[in-house]
């Protein structure tokens, strides 16, 4: 696991049912909070999703820089992520995000992290934080994302429906709209609403409100497999 603190969320970010959320991660990290919208097309599209992110921050009380796309500025959009206390990646297209940040974009997100920058990532963006991921024009096959959580991101998932994927990976990581999961180094704790939940060995559990071990989470701990 990498040294910063990780928000998958599950969708619709960047609402008024998403703020409880935000501002617990916000508590727990520091200015600057910079917004890569990768997930967007470029253009109109990314300047609408940036601002819409920089607003809700903003209305959070946090200082917000907005990177530019690396699509048409990849220096600007590198100098933007120098400083970062909170990187927030807003949802949209998974393979456009993945774009986005392949290459060294990647890298220098990567650096941050290992340095302790926290990332908080919606539906697209949480689905690239970890190990694999599904993009559905590519194939539905899972493809390498940045690798910081293990498993594979179901956004916009529920008890009784949204995406559940037949791949061979796990742990999968169910998260509900504007509900997800808080991930340190060592323990996870379920954020916002719903019932964030971990699909492993062909059981669903809900994952607690307080913080418990990673790896008992994920069946990599001595008692894991008993917990599910």
């Amino acid at each position: 696991m990498s040294a910063g603190l990780l928000c998958l969320q599950g969708g619709r970010e960047l609402t008024s049912e998403c703020r409880e959320m935000d501002a617990a991660v916000l508590d727990r990290t520091d200015d600057p909070v910079v917004v890569l919208a990768g997930a967007a097309r470029p253009g109109t599209d990314y300047a609408g999703a940036s601002a819409r992110a920089s607003a809700h921050y903003a209305a959070l009380g946090a200082e917000v820089v907005v990177a530019p796309d690396p699509r048409d500025d990849l220096p600007g959009c590198l100098d933007a992520l120098t400083e970062v206390g909170l990187l927030v990646l807003p949802g949209g297209s998974p393979g456009s995000l993945l774009g986005v940040v392949s290459g060294p974009v990647g890298d220098r997100i990567g650096e941050l992290h290992r340095g302790g920058a926290a990332i908080s990532g919606a539906s697209a963006g949480a689905m690239v934080l970890c190990d694999r991921l599904v993009v559905p024009d590519r194939g539905g096959e899972p493809v390498d994302g940045l690798g910081f959580v293990p498993g594979l991101a179901l956004p916009h998932w529920s008890a009784t429906g949204g995406p559940r994927w037949r791949v061979a990976v796990e742990p999968r990581w169910g998260l509900p709209e504007c509900g997800g999961v808080l991930i340190d180094a060592t323990t996870v704790l379920a954020v916002g609403r719903g019932e964030p939940s971990i699909l492993l060995d062909g059981a669903t559990v809900a994952i607690p409100r307080e913080p418990v071990a990673l790896d008992l989470v994920i069946g990599r701990g001595d008692s894991g497999r008993d917990a599910h």
